[in-house]
């Protein structure tokens, strides 16, 4: 059982890519399920499914989700 924070972030779409809670109530995310997932979906390259979740993820700021990288699919 978890509890999600009232201000934690939900990217539309990712939902797939959610991998947990963390110890905050915040949503954590697989940067490799993202790649994957955008590759496959957009039919991106890696380059550019790397280049639109670093504008559009990362490049949002606030602490209130998490990046988990080295996550195996």
């Amino acid at each position: 059982d978890y509890h999600l924070d009232d201000e934690a972030i939900r990217f539309t779409g990712l939902d797939e890519c959610i991998i947990g809670v963390d110890d905050r109530g915040y949503l954590a995310y697989c940067y490799n399920r993202m790649l994957a997932l955008f590759m496959k979906r957009e039919d991106w390259t890696e380059e550019e499914a790397e280049e639109w979740i670093s504008f559009n993820v990362l490049g949002i700021q606030p602490a209130t989700y998490a990046i988990i990288y080295g996550h195996e699919n």
